[in-house]
């Protein structure tokens, strides 16, 4: 069972119930509460579906009474200690029980109306151990959520941190070399060695679940694409195939960049030759499709340090957007060559950020 979405903007354990799949959840629980009573009737009771239709409806009334008034009360609720926001949410949900019970049993006897305090008793009873368990359903998703965004901050903290100690000597290295030779290419390099420190330092206070721009993630991986050329030289080549892309889609933080580093190391690197990276991006039915793609020697294993690149990817991608993302890698042969193949798929997100500077 899952009424929580997975990635929440606010800090409260009580999921929108305004949402359709929240509704459509609640509905089929209560309708097999429903069904589940009505076959437990003892045996010598007939089956009755005109008692199955009046306690669906019965049961449907206060369960989307009880929906409509958390997600109204929810604004007022997210304000108030967690023990007030449960007894507040149990409250109403009793008082609508009670209410929607004595208008049931006034509209089946509208003549000699006289409330069936047993039967009040009963619902009130039910209604009561039936909200406190959803409600601490809630609130452990909301206590796991809160335990996976500490993994995926400090999984990200990790990767911010970590820059490859040959990789800087080897750009610091470059840049002394092109500084009399070529400084414009040493400028260049020097900004976007800039770029690369400055994406790696983000303030750790910020909400890393949070997407950033694609663009922005483009621009990181052009920059160390363009570090790694002036080392490699015509080694390594880059081919780009972008379509168009709206201005606000939205990726992961250090998505893109990771898988293109693992191509040049693990694959362009080892070639004596070296050879392409053929990075392709592109949107097909609200699904954001990013591939990756090298060749690579035919002695090459997937080292670990590869496989914890692409685990941090994945355990990611999965915080944000669950099973509807995934990250998939394919080694297959084509004409003489090796080729590995990382692609990415996710959910169409925008970003509200408007400054796509890094």
């Amino acid at each position: 069972m899952m009424i929580q979405t997975r990635h929440n903007k606010d800090d409260f354990f009580l999921p929108d119930l305004g949402s359709g799949q929240s509704v459509f959840m609640l509905v089929l629980i209560s309708e097999l509460f429903v069904l589940v009573q009505v076959l437990a009737l003892p045996g010598e009771v007939d089956f009755s579906w005109t008692r199955l239709a009046m306690l669906s409806l019965f049961v449907q009334w206060i369960v989307l009474s009880s929906s409509a008034f958390l997600y109204l009360a929810r604004p007022f609720l997210k304000g108030l200690p967690t023990w007030q926001s449960v007894m507040i949410s149990l409250l109403g949900v009793q008082i609508i029980t009670l209410l929607l019970t004595l208008l049931s049993q006034a509209l089946l006897s509208p003549v000699h109306f006289a409330p069936d305090w047993q039967q009040v008793n009963r619902n009130l009873l039910a209604a009561l151990i039936i909200s406190a368990m959803l409600l601490r359903y809630f609130y452990i998703q909301y206590e796991v959520n809160l335990q996976q965004q500490v993994i995926h901050n400090a999984r990200l903290d990790s990767l911010q941190a970590t820059m490859r100690p040959h990789f800087l000597f080897n750009s610091m290295n470059i840049i002394a070399s092109l500084i009399r030779v070529n400084p414009e290419k040493a400028e260049q390099a020097v900004e976007d060695l800039s770029d690369l420190f400055r994406a790696s330092l983000q303030n750790p206070g910020q909400n890393k679940s949070a997407v950033v721009p694609i663009q922005k993630e483009i621009q990181i991986s052009e920059s160390y694409l363009r570090i790694e050329q002036q080392r490699l030289g015509e080694r390594l080549e880059v081919k780009w195939l972008v379509g168009e892309l709206p201005h606000r889609l939205s990726i992961p933080p250090f998505t893109l960049q990771p898988l293109v580093e693992n191509a040049v190391y693990h694959g362009i690197q080892p070639l004596e030759a070296g050879g392409c990276i053929t990075i392709s991006i592109n949107i097909d039915q609200q699904m954001v499709q990013i591939s990756v793609e090298n060749p690579m020697p035919y002695t090459e294993t997937i080292s670990k340090g590869n496989q914890i690149a692409l685990n941090n990817i994945r355990s990611r991608l999965a915080m944000l957007y669950g099973s509807k993302a995934s990250l998939t890698t394919d080694i297959r042969e084509h004409s003489g060559v090796k080729w590995y193949t990382a692609q990415v798929h996710y959910p169409c997100q925008w970003d509200n950020a408007v400054d796509l500077q890094i």
